[in-house]
């Protein structure tokens, strides 16, 4: 025995001066020692091989190629997953007394009524026939159903303060909405408002020159037939159940808050409301108030969600509203918020057409709604309102969503933190706790930070040769190029970077291969740790952090498998990647589907942003993504050969730099990707005080959109024999530069668009006078009445030393921005439902004037009057104008007169 302990030995000591890192694992023996049954037990749990002295063969560098194009199946495998839809039922597969099965043949048809073959903007003439065919469907419905079903078409007016990044007064006038109650037991008031009742809200209009089968037909047809599967029910549910169809969403958000004011709103307790930001895919959860709807929505088939969305949409990312905020913040109503965000580059475009509407689309957006709604109705948890709660959620490839508070995501974090903390213990303790492990392990955390420095470092180079030599957003119309140029840029620096660190330090250690990856793995969890750490100390930080803990969960876990199995059996190189590509897989098919998702979402919108450099944008959401991606496999690349690598890495860098510099176009002639353009054909009028004209000038203003919509207007109309304005001086003199202002949101961009001279629009009637002006004191207080086409924009700035400090609205008076250190106040208006002539608005404004002041003007107003979706309207060299630009080109036309008056 004593021989055998000694060539033992003299095999330990051969083995380790070969290696001088001393934090190698051992196996002590001793054969005096007499061990009961249960301490050999522990004996065997606490023992670690000889095993991981030896060397491993490594995996030879040409199969990283094969582990790089499993990862690229395993995400086209998430892309399918989110994009699978359910079959379409066809009427005659539902039996008759079936209430609650959805068919999409249904909704299609109410689709096709709702939409006609027009836009319907609001205001405009066929959005009143739409809404005429509407309230017909519905009491229709209503005269079939089996429990009582109530319509109501309402005519409202009003206004609110909207805080946007430019907020404003929000003004509408003879506002249309349309709604019907299928009554529930809890019924209704003496004075015919609702008791607690479930809201449930689309909107059919549209913005100009888009039909909108998306945004938003494709939800009102669904709440239609939803309507109409319930309303055959023979017994009712608990509660009310009112769908709201809002005739003003997009003027915007003005029908859901004309709805507040309805006898039929009282009694809403919860409310689902439905958008959309695209078109396809499965529609998502994005905004969440009450987290037990959300436990609801959970057990609906296919949910799909992520708080991150939330977190996004209230910073500003995404640049859009829904009547969500109405209701959350005018309303005090919670709930969820649920949108389309796939194929965002038909948002607001001519391509939001129904033959674009993939099969299965809306019966998945059905199948969900009806669910919902029937778990929502049916529950006395809803009898009583909620304040707003705040919750983490995501789902798992829409099989599971996972939803917890705020609080236990403290609670959820730090216990991930913990457990990730005993895993970096267990490689401590397998490898030794020596001085020379912490020295290693701390090596390995700054060799993954070098790694990840390297990626990003690669990644920012190219994109600033891309913007150099070729156009920003080629990934609009071909998504998928942003793998090449981004994703895999990032890796093949990366993982050079790994293989040269790893290079050095394996001279100075000795350690095999799956130590030195196991190592590596573990440095990473370092990292994740303290950044999440990091962020249990940041408020508000609950519906991110979850993007951190959801990988370090599921990497710890594999790490724990990973480390017992090398500590009890000898894996060869390949056995140790299997090993590492099966336990990755559970968190990878969170990490794909989660960059899939934004990546849709964030790709179209840098074709709606102005500010910027869009490829940049992309390039650190890719990084990002990347980096949440590498946790999962971190390590793994130290499994194969450095032979021959540099030879893989060369053929992959230089088929992405191809792909970098072909000329790809970020636009397409026939397909979904377009480039967005607003043009204003307009007349611009300065009258002094006495009425006269100062300065008229006309032309057509091409608003700001993305990054190239100005220039590549200008390259479109070089020949049209059209002049160019310099905006520099009337943006140094007037708020937003004396250009027509439709949406003040769009105000800020308006010094980067163009102005081209051209003859005026054809007239219509429109303006801005004083009916009364009397002063008392320093107090001065003037009545106006505008008259004008159904949408109106006032700008109103006082002069020097001039007060505003009252109107007649019953929107807070605030300002909406400043120049040249004065206070600008925005009013935007609408008449939001056709007639043959438009009432006027009547309004007042209330000044503090110094009396030597006030027999001069002491206040510049400007009129903006706009008609939209009227092409009728059009001038013949206007027309020829449009026809003469590229197809590709999406403009919403419309003509603007803009008037400027000293009063």
């Amino acid at each position: 025995m004593s021989v055998e302990r000694e060539n033992f030995k003299s095999i330990r000591t051969s083995l380790t001066a070969k290696q001088p890192y001393a934090g190698v694992p051992s196996m002590d023996y001793d054969e005096a020692k007499q061990e009961k049954p249960w301490q050999r037990a522990i004996d065997v749990l606490a023992k670690k091989g000889t095993h991981l002295y030896e060397p491993v063969k490594s995996v030879p560098s040409p199969y990283i190629l094969l582990l790089l194009g499993f990862y690229l199946l395993l995400g086209y495998c998430a892309q399918l997953a989110e994009d699978a839809m359910p079959a379409v039922i066809r009427d005659k597969d539902i039996a008759v007394n079936n209430t609650n099965t959805f068919s999409e043949e249904s909704a299609r048809r109410y689709l096709n009524i709702i939409l006609g073959d027009q836009p319907r903007v609001a205001g405009t003439k066929y959005h009143l026939e739409k809404a005429q065919d509407l309230k017909k469907l519905l009491d229709d419905v209503a005269s079939k159903a089996s429990l009582p079903v109530r319509t109501d078409w309402q005519f409202v007016s009003g206004d609110f303060w909207i805080q946007f990044k430019i907020p404003y007064a929000n003004v509408y006038q003879n506002l249309s909405n349309i709604a019907a109650v299928l009554e529930g037991d809890s019924g209704f008031n003496p004075d015919g408002s609702t008791r607690e009742s479930l809201l449930v809200n689309c909107h059919y209009d549209s913005v100009p020159y888009a039909i909108g089968a998306s945004d938003n037909g494709i939800f009102c047809a669904a709440m239609v037939e939803v309507l109409v599967r319930l309303s055959r029910r023979k017994k009712k549910f608990k509660h009310n159940i009112v769908f709201l169809f809002n005739g003003a969403e997009e003027n915007p958000l003005q029908g859901s808050h004309g709805f507040i004011s309805h006898p039929w709103f009282k009694g809403v307790t919860n409310v689902i409301n439905l958008d959309s930001a695209g078109m396809n895919g499965k529609a998502q959860v994005f905004q969440a108030t009450d987290p037990r709807m959300l436990n609801a929505y959970g057990h609906t088939n296919r949910p799909a969600g992520q708080s991150v969305g939330q977190f996004l949409f209230s910073a500003g990312v995404i640049p859009s509203d829904t009547d969500f905020r109405i209701w959350r913040d005018f309303g005090n109503v919670q709930g969820l918020d649920i949108a389309f965000v796939k194929w965002g580059h038909v948002y607001h475009t001519r391509n939001d057409r129904t033959e674009h509407v993939k099969p299965g689309v809306v019966q998945c957006a059905g199948d969900m709604l009806l669910e919902l709604i029937i778990r929502l109705s049916d529950d006395d948890a809803y009898k009583q309102m909620k304040p707003p709660s705040s919750a983490v959620y995501f789902d798992y490839m829409n099989v599971i969503l996972v939803t917890y508070s705020d609080n236990a995501a403290y609670v959820v974090d730090t216990l991930v933190c913990l457990f990730a903390a005993l895993s970096i213990l267990y490689y401590v303790w397998l490898v030794g706790f020596r001085t020379s492990t912490i020295q290693e392990l701390l090596w390995a955390l700054g060799g993954r930070i070098l790694c990840t420095a390297c990626g990003l470092l690669a990644v920012a180079l190219c994109t600033a040769l891309m913007v150099a030599t070729t156009t920003q957003m080629r990934y609009l119309s071909r998504p998928w190029i942003t793998v090449a140029v981004y994703w895999i840029p990032y890796v093949i620096s990366a993982t050079a970077a790994a293989h040269l660190f790893d290079s050095w330090r394996t001279e100075k250690t000795g350690l095999n291969r799956s130590i030195r990856a196991s190592q590596a793995s573990t440095a990473t969890r370092v990292l994740m740790l303290g950044a999440l750490a990091a962020l249990l100390g940041t408020p508000d930080s609950a519906a991110v952090r979850y993007l951190l803990t959801v990988p370090l969960l599921f990497s710890t876990g594999a790490s724990f498998v990973l480390l017992t199995l090398l500590r009890y059996f000898r894996l060869s190189g390949w056995q140790h990647l299997l090993m590492e590509v099966s336990l990755s897989t559970p968190a990878l098919l969170f990490v794909f589907p989660l960059a899939l998702r934004l990546s849709a979402l964030l790709v179209p919108i840098m074709g709606r942003l102005p500010n910027g450099q869009p490829d940049y944008v992309i390039a650190a959401a890719s990084c990002s993504l990347c980096i949440l991606t590498a946790v999962c496999v971190s390590g793994v690349e130290l499994l194969f050969s450095r032979r021959r690598l540099w030879y893989v890495a060369g053929a992959m860098s230089a088929v992405c730099v191809v792909i970098m510099i072909l000329p790809f176009s970020p636009y397409e002639e026939n397909g979904v990707a377009v480039q967005r353009h607003t043009w204003f054909h307009s007349e611009i009028v300065s009258y002094d005080r006495n009425g006269s004209v100062t300065e008229r000038t006309s032309g057509v203003l091409v608003t700001k959109w993305d990054t190239h919509n100005v220039r590549s207007a200008q390259e479109a109309l070089r020949n049209s024999g059209l002049n160019e304005r310099d905006l520099k001086a009337d943006c140094e003199r007037h708020p937003f530069c004396d250009l027509p202002l439709y949406r003040p949101r769009s105000g800020e961009y308006l010094k980067d668009s163009l102005f081209l001279f051209m003859e005026p629009p054809r007239k219509f009637d429109h303006s801005l006078r004083v009916t009364s002006r009397t002063c008392v004191g320093d107090v001065c207080k003037m009545q106006f009445i505008m008259t004008g086409p159904p949408h109106n924009t006032l700008t109103i700035v006082p002069y020097p030393n001039v007060t505003l400090n009252g109107w007649s609205f019953s929107s807070p008076l605030k300002h909406s921005s400043f120049h040249s250190n004065r206070p600008v106040y925005l009013v935007t208006h609408s008449t939001a439902t056709f007639s043959p002539s438009f009432e006027p608005l009547v309004f007042s404004l209330t000044f503090v004037v110094p009396r030597d002041l006030q027999s001069q003007p002491f206040v510049r107003m400007s009129h903006d009057a706009h008609k939209l979706q009227e092409p009728e309207g059009f001038t013949p060299a206007f027309e020829r104008l449009m026809e003469s630009v590229p197809q590709y080109f999406n403009i919403a036309p419309s003509v603007c007169f803009k008037s400027n008056y000293e009063f």
